[in-house]
């Protein structure tokens, strides 16, 4: 039985071996007893798989190659604009806010502290408030990123302004010689510039394809370029009060910066600065609550003396009535005829809330004489200066707040006091538009004083102290007798480099 079994699976498996018999090339792969290997054992369809799978696997181990290249250059390109790129849109930023900084100071360096010429070339007198920026009188104001150095000891240095940097020009106002315009350049290039470390890498693979590599990839040199003209102050600082901090040491008199307690009527004055207008000396009518607040004659402008004492409560300047406000308005003229050296006048800003004195009251005509004895003091001891006075929105309201709506560039000539009925009139004469010391202009709300508790809105600008534009002949005219102050130009220049 047993015999019988054994010859069956042998005839069986002589069978399978007659099936699956291949050429004698294939016979000989058998293992050394003579045994079939697996391989001949297989269907020649399982084979044809195995073999296809095979060829595809092979074939997807070596497609990763290009992938890991690309993956490779995305990776370093992403870490070049992360690092190279945005490194130099920073120091781009830093140097547009210093050439702006830099040239609105310096244009102001063109003028005395009441809006004067400076003796000499005008182009002297800018380079020499540039050369304070550069750190002449001490270090320098603005630093920005540059190189790094090679021993890495460096990767920021000063924003340096030459010469060459900076352009002064007119605005095309033949009429004021000192209508300027100035444009600076703040750049970074030689030893200041910005070297790339891994913006390089990118085109290193121009190498491997035969491509050429950009000059100058490995240095960036970025550069920004700003113009400052002159626009209508909008805001005069405070005097040299301790309460309200000092104005700056290097005012010759900074008592003077201050706003003179005077306001002008603009139903007047909007005529007075018109460009066509010839008359300088004008005549300024005190008003009062028996005198009128009009003028008569065009030669004429309606004004008043103003509180500009800070209150210290929710209205932000002092009253005009009663003997304590009058006694604060003395003591506040005392600082422009040199007789103290505090001012007692507060910032004053356009849209600012300020009372008029009734000049008729039993408290003011008691000390007008005084009044005018120390205003014709600040001519003898001051004969030639020019004062920021407010502009009213129309004639006074007397013990009233008045609109503030822009500032008037004056010289006092003389004050008239008429002893027939305490009266005070004064001589004075109109400037030409220049920026003053103390005067700064602004396009926001910034710090415009309350009244009773609630923030005052900014208004639209009267035509007359609207901001300029430019226009094809060049910037817009400039009106006479008004405050101006360094601004940035209404046109934007623009850099490179980033």
């Amino acid at each position: 039985m047993i015999h019988s079994r054994r010859n069956a699976f042998h005839i069986a498996l002589g069978q399978k071996q007659t099936s699956i018999s291949k050429p004698a090339s294939s016979r000989r792969s058998q293992d050394r007893q003579g045994q079939p290997v697996i391989d001949d054992l297989l269907d020649p369809k399982v084979k044809s798989i195995g073999s296809r799978r095979l060829q595809y696997t092979r074939s997807h181990q070596g497609g990763t190659l290009p992938f890991v290249v690309f993956s490779l250059s995305t990776t370093v390109a992403m870490l070049a604009v992360s690092v190279d790129v945005m490194r130099t849109i920073h120091c781009a930023s830093i140097l547009q806010n210093s050439a702006q900084s830099a040239a609105l100071y310096a244009l102001r360096g063109a003028f005395t502290e009441d809006g004067e010429l400076r003796p000499g070339p005008v182009e002297n007198n800018i380079a020499q408030a540039l050369s304070e920026v550069n750190g002449s009188t001490g270090s320098a104001w603005f630093a920005a990123p540059a190189g790094p150095s090679d021993d890495g000891s460096s990767a920021q240095t000063p924003v340096m302004f030459e010469p060459q940097d900076m352009i002064v020009s007119t605005s095309g106002n033949t009429g004021n010689p000192g209508d300027l315009l100035l444009t600076l350049k703040a750049r970074r290039d030689g030893a200041d510039g910005l070297k790339l470390k891994l913006l390089p890498l990118i085109y290193a693979f121009n190498s491997m394809t035969g491509q050429p590599i950009p000059q100058g990839i490995d240095q960036a040199n970025p550069y920004r370029v700003a113009e400052v003209c002159l626009q209508p102050a909008t805001r005069i600082g405070a005097g040299n009060s301790g309460s309200f901090g000092l104005v700056r040491s290097n005012f010759a008199n900074p008592q003077s910066c201050a706003t003179f307690p005077v306001a002008l009527s603009n139903l007047q004055w909007q005529t007075a600065v018109q460009p066509s207008q010839t008359n300088l000396i004008y005549t300024i009518k005190i008003a009062g609550s028996k005198s009128g607040t009009s003028s008569t004659s065009a030669s004429e402008i309606s004004g008043c003396f103003v509180n500009l004492t800070p209150s210290g409560n929710s209205d932000y300047y002092g009253a005009a009535a009663g003997s304590l406000a009058v006694s604060q308005l003395y003591e506040n003229l005392a600082a422009f005829s040199n007789e103290s050296p505090v001012s007692l006048s507060a910032a004053v800003e356009k849209d600012s809330r300020v009372s008029a004195f009734d000049s008729n009251s039993q408290e003011f005509t008691s000390r007008a004489k005084l009044i005018a004895a120390r205003l014709n003091r600040a001519v003898s001891v001051q004969p030639g200066r020019f004062y920021i006075l407010p502009v009213l929105a129309q004639n006074p309201l007397i013990n009233q707040k008045n609109r503030v709506i822009g500032f008037s560039r004056m010289r006092l000539i003389r004050a008239i006091f008429d002893s027939t009925d305490n009266s005070i009139s004064l001589e004075m004469e109109i400037g030409q538009s220049r920026p003053m010391a103390n005067a700064s202009i602004g396009t926001r709300l910034a710090a415009i004083p309350a009244t009773n508790g609630a923030t005052i809105q900014p208004s639209n600008s009267a035509l007359n102290f609207a901001p300029r534009s430019f226009t094809q002949s060049g910037l817009a005219a400039l009106p006479r007798g008004m405050v101006m102050a360094p601004a940035l130009s209404p046109r934007s220049i623009a850099g490179g480099g980033i």
